[in-house]
């Protein structure tokens, strides 16, 4: 039952069947790929173009003009002339935003349809702005992702803005007695 180890037998040296490793190596390289789905549709596809630069110049000197013109810009810049930066950054992130080529935009941590988002900025009107504005000054928080914040004010602000004032007025009458 025990092999005598002193003298192997060197006559036929065991034989290690290399063809056999090479047909499984090359059958197993071709399935493990075949099951990934998005091989031939995704890996094709350049990345999705963001920012600024999808959009021509032309087009996003019109959307700023109709931004402008939508807000009524000039009546802001005498409500708010102290605030003439904010205001003007409001309305670069807004143009910014509308003149983007993207497919979903990130607003408070959802992803929403881009065209929805785009339809709901060229909304905004000179109320929403205020409201917006005010929002900003008065916050007291630590506000971490600026534009992250204004982009969720000014994306809810046509939902949000009557509920808002309908509060205030029920606090103020409430605190003076009414």
């Amino acid at each position: 039952e025990n092999p005598y180890l002193a003298d192997p037998d060197t006559e036929k040296p065991a034989e290690l069947n290399i063809e056999k490793s090479r047909t499984q190596k090359s059958n197993t390289q071709g399935s493990s790929t075949d099951s990934i789905p998005f091989r031939g549709t995704a890996a094709d596809k350049p990345p999705e173009r963001k920012g600024r630069d999808a959009m021509s110049v032309e087009e996003m000197q019109s959307y700023r003009d109709l931004v402008l013109e939508n807000i009524e810009y000039d009546h802001l810049c005498r409500e708010f002339a102290t605030y003439r930066e904010d205001l003007d950054e409001i309305v670069e992130l807004i143009v910014e935003t509308v003149c983007a080529r993207r497919k979903t935009t990130r607003i408070a941590g959802a992803d929403f349809p881009h065209e929805v988002v785009r339809s709901r900025f060229l909304k905004l009107d000179s109320s929403h702005i205020e409201f917006v504005m005010e929002c900003l000054h008065n916050n007291t928080t630590e506000v971490r992702n600026m534009k992250q914040y204004l982009l969720t004010v000014l994306f809810n602000a046509p939902t949000t803005i009557s509920n808002h004032y309908t509060a205030q007025v029920n606090h103020d009458m409430h605190a003076g007695g009414w």
